[in-house]
């Protein structure tokens, strides 16, 4: 494999008009990095891989000092760890020392111990032949022949001895070499150290020596090297060509010739180790994921800290592994605080960011968002950050119905074109003029020959209808609140959910109780967008995310119960496909609501689509049915589906002031001590004196009453203690009614 990294020598004019039109488009949803870190751009030549990203950015560098640190540390942990085994430094170092001591004795002796094995065989000989020579009874001829045996065995015994005395010679003249130059090697540094430096000079060159030992005895008496066979991430270890290698064959991914081929080198990107690994034998991604967990454990890692991607081919991907939890933190929407007009349609809205701290954008165009989890799960959060994007994007109508009931979007009831609070019979009958609303946009696509809408339809067709229905228990529950309407709601959110999307009408459907009852099979199918934070089983994990994908890996019940998972869950869009994401942080309580609430208005007020001050065909025909528009929260704001009480009259507060008496009449002061409880303006001032403020407030009373039409004047009435004064009776007061 090779990698060609010639840059051209002159600009490319024709390339360069090809790829301008990149550098600031958002083809995938995983673009933008969090923190002060910038957008990402495409990756057109396929380089990225090679050029780390934390070096691009301020930023990355102040990250990769700090994991400087904690790597210096896990390498010092690595080496305590080392220094038990036979790998140990001390181990090395005094095998090192032996393994020279044997160079200085070297080989010689086994020449010596030869020679002297023949000078003891040679004088064996020799005494042999000279004890047949003695004998006395021996034949002349006889006795002549071993004398010469005898001297023969003789010289064979001095030459042996020669020999010897030469071996002998010879090893202690070689040991003292090589004894010279292992001790010189030591003695002339330290000296050398000590003569030049001091003392310093000598701990340094001692160093050095014993660095040297180490060296000598690195390898073991089986020849092998350190390698940390045990390694793993988990432990605080880098992550290594052969740590992957044995990952892959540990979790049974890659079996005897299969082998996984790295087509970059591994390289550390801010927290997280990085690869790009093509894996041979028929092995493709699509198996590598389902086996993260065996892989993860063959790494000492939680399986949320390692991210798989299909790169290109089948069997090219790429192996993302955090050295901390990536979910460990909560990044706040980057549209928070922000004026600026948003492209829901084109751009998406950021909804979450994944493992590697990409934010997740969600397009309010072609698909409906399911969202799931147990209570505190982070469900909440997912629909804030929706709201807080749609906001920003003048051409939606956000239609909010809240079945949980509670006042947590009262506050930007002002912002909603529709805001409904547990009330499924006007769900359902919203539902019904919203299915009509969408006949009405197929008919113009019709008309125009077209299948779906587009962005440069949306005026035409009325723009984008965004209605979210916060759980949905609620309301699809038959035994629930009002469960007579469960089966029509159901069947009028499927059949929007189906086709809506085709015509700018998107659902958001959110629930705390994941169960078949709560999500029909026939709802779910049509909403393409799903996301299931934790829940307590797989089949709720299931019921979210789709039949069997829980045993491919995707299983919410996995997640833990803890602060630090909420918001955490396995999501699923045409835009991302299946991976895991964590909710990005709105603070509702903090007032982050209200203030997207806030710029919303004003953008829509520039357009002319502020609530309650446009055209809205939907919530007129609502009121044409039923005789109240919830526009804004309906009468009372509050998304109470009931008529406002009319704002009580002055003449009304006159005679609830005379009822409270019993007497059937009220003195004017009475009547003004009573209108000082309703209206500052009869508040007496500690100044004034009980004639001023007689005369001051009875002048005000007759201003009000002028100011309703109402002609009533004070007759002689009696007083709490039986005298009289003038003031009004109960029955003239009815008779001005």
């Amino acid at each position: 494999m090779s990698i060609e990294t010639t840059p051209a020598s002159t600009p490319d004019p024709e390339f360069e008009r090809l790829v301008a039109g990149f550098a600031n488009t958002a083809d995938s949803p995983l673009l933008q990095k969090t923190d002060d870190t910038p957008v990402n751009r495409p990756d057109l030549l396929g380089d990225t891989p090679l050029t780390p990203e934390w070096v691009r950015t301020p930023a990355g560098w102040r990250t990769r000092a700090e994991v400087g640190k904690v790597n210096s540390t896990r390498a010092f942990r690595r080496w305590v760890r080392r220094q038990t085994t036979e790998h140990g430094h001390t181990a090395q170092i005094f095998r090192g020392m032996r393994r020279t001591f044997l160079w200085i004795q070297g080989t010689e002796g086994v020449q010596v111990a030869t020679a002297r094995r023949e000078v003891q065989q040679a004088q064996a000989d020799y005494k042999t032949a000279k004890w047949g020579h003695d004998k006395r009874l021996i034949p002349g001829k006889e006795k002549e022949k071993r004398r010469v045996a005898m001297e023969k065995a003789f010289a064979g015994s001095v030459t042996a001895m020669g020999k010897y005395k030469t071996a002998q010679k010879d090893a202690r003249t070689k040991r003292g070499v090589r004894g010279v130059l292992a001790a010189a090697a030591v003695a002339v540094p330290e000296g050398a150290g000590i003569y030049l430096i001091g003392g310093t000079g000598g701990v340094i060159a001692t160093g050095s020596a014993l660095l040297a030992f180490a060296l000598i005895g690195r390898r073991t008496m089986g020849g092998e090297v350190y390698t940390d066979r045990d390694a793993k991430i988990g432990n605080g270890d880098r992550m290594t060509d052969d740590m992957i290698d044995r990952a892959f064959r540990d979790a049974g991914i890659i079996r005897g010739d299969q082998a996984v081929v790295f087509r970059s080198p591994v390289i550390q990107d801010g927290k997280a180790w990085l690869a790009h690994i093509e894996v041979t034998g028929g092995v493709e991604v699509a198996d590598v994921q389902k086996k993260t967990g065996p892989l993860a454990s063959a790494l000492g890692i939680p399986r949320h800290q390692m991210d798989i991607r299909h790169e290109g081919r089948e069997d090219h991907l790429s192996l993302w592994v955090s050295m901390t939890d990536p979910f460990g933190r909560t990044i706040t929407n980057p549209l928070i605080g922000t004026n600026d007009k948003v492209n829901a349609w084109r751009d998406g809205l950021p909804l979450g960011f994944d493992k590697r701290g990409s934010i997740i954008l969600a397009t309010i165009s072609d698909y409906s968002l399911l969202v799931g989890g147990t209570t505190r799960s982070g469900k909440g959060m997912a629909v804030a950050n929706i709201l807080v994007g749609a906001m920003l994007d003048p051409r939606i109508r956000v239609r909010l119905f809240d079945g949980k009931g509670t006042g947590e979007y009262v506050g930007i009831a002002p912002a909603l074109d529709t805001f409904v609070r547990r009330n499924p019979e006007r769900l359902r009958d919203f539902l019904k003029v919203l299915v009509a609303e969408l006949e009405r946009r197929t008919e113009i696509l019709v008309d125009l020959g077209v299948s779906k809408a587009t962005e440069e339809l949306l005026e035409q067709l009325g723009g984008i209808e965004l209605v979210i229905v916060d759980e949905l228990a609620t309301y699809t529950v038959k035994g629930g609140l009002n469960g007579q309407y469960a089966e029509e709601i159901v069947e009028l959110l499927a059949q929007t959910a189906a086709v809506g999307a085709a015509v700018g009408i998107i659902l958001v459907l959110a629930t705390q109780h994941p169960k078949v009852d709560v999500i029909p099979s026939r709802l779910r199918g049509n909403c393409n967008g799903r996301w299931s934070m934790r829940v307590e089983s797989a089949t709720a994990s299931n019921t979210i995310l789709g039949d069997g994908v829980a045993g491919d890996g995707y299983d919410a019940s996995d997640i833990k119960n803890s602060k630090s998972t909420r918001g955490r869950g396995w999501l699923t869009t045409p835009d991302t496909g299946f991976i895991e994401a964590r909710s990005l942080f709105v603070d509702v309580e903090g007032g982050d609501l209200r203030k997207a609430a806030k710029a919303g208005m004003a953008l829509r007020q520039a357009i002319g689509r502020l609530p309650q001050h446009c055209p809205d065909p939907i919530e007129d025909q609502l009121k044409v049915d039923t005789g109240i528009s919830m526009v804004a929260g309906g009468p009372t704001g509050k998304g109470t589906a009931v008529q406002a009480e009319a704002e009580p009259t002055i003449l009304d507060h006159i005679v609830k002031a005379v009822t409270a008496t019993g007497r059937g009449e009220a003195t004017r002061g009475e009547v003004f001590a009573y209108l000082a409880t309703v209206d500052e303006r009869y508040e007496r001032d500690d100044t004034e004196s009980d004639a001023q403020y007689g005369s001051r407030a009875g002048k005000l009373l007759a201003a009000d009453l002028d100011a309703d039409e109402v002609e009533l004047k004070a007759v002689k009435v009696s007083t709490a203690d039986g005298g009289e004064g003038r003031g009004f009776k109960l029955a003239a007061l009815h008779a001005a009614l």
